[in-house]
């Protein structure tokens, strides 16, 4: 069964540093030697990691807006992810609308980039989070009432963020379970 109240992680983060290379220029008789820094471009590892974590979130928030009644074939569902994390929350959403759930409120996130490579194409990105859905819970369509008497908790989550041509996706993510962070 895919995970009741979906929530976040919290986690390591690893920095990527972008340390520079210093060069020397050759030196000609009458020139003097220069030097340059050369850098794994910052810029670029910045926006990498910016666009990552709007994806991440971005899929959260699609997911707790179709979550609102259980629309597993919301068109906001694949704005943010793509493959095995699309077809989860399809799968979550599917099983909950089959049981009669829709859910309310929405997780609490605080991703952080574990590791970077934009080097690839696709680059990948991993995010590590400890998110609390404690406040996006599961109540009865039929009835409104709280469906779980367990209220949520804090999640380890780890998942994979793919950009290829300006567009970031989530791939994949793992959801441990409540009190894992």
């Amino acid at each position: 069964m895919v995970v009741a109240g979906i929530a976040l992680m919290a986690g390591l983060l690893s920095g990527c540093s972008g340390g520079g290379r210093e060069s020397a220029a050759p030196s000609t008789a009458g020139s003097s030697a220069s030097s340059a820094i050369v850098s794994p471009t910052p810029t670029a590892e910045a926006e990498a990691r910016s666009d990552a974590l709007a994806a991440y979130r971005g899929m959260w928030a699609d997911m707790a807006s179709a979550a609102t009644t259980s629309d597993n074939k919301s068109p906001l569902l694949a704005r943010h992810a793509t493959g095995a994390a699309l077809a989860q929350i399809v799968e979550s959403l599917y099983s909950d609308k089959k049981s009669g759930l829709i859910s309310r409120g929405a997780p609490s996130l605080n991703p952080q980039v574990a590791s970077l490579d934009i080097g690839k194409q696709p680059a990948n990105v991993v995010i590590s989070d400890c998110g609390d859905d404690s406040k996006w819970l599961k109540y009865r369509k039929s009835t409104g009432k709280l469906q779980n008497k367990q209220v949520g908790g804090r999640h380890r989550i780890h998942a994979n963020v793919y950009g290829l041509n300006g567009s970031w996706k989530v791939v994949s993510f793992q959801l441990e379970d409540v009190g894992t962070c």
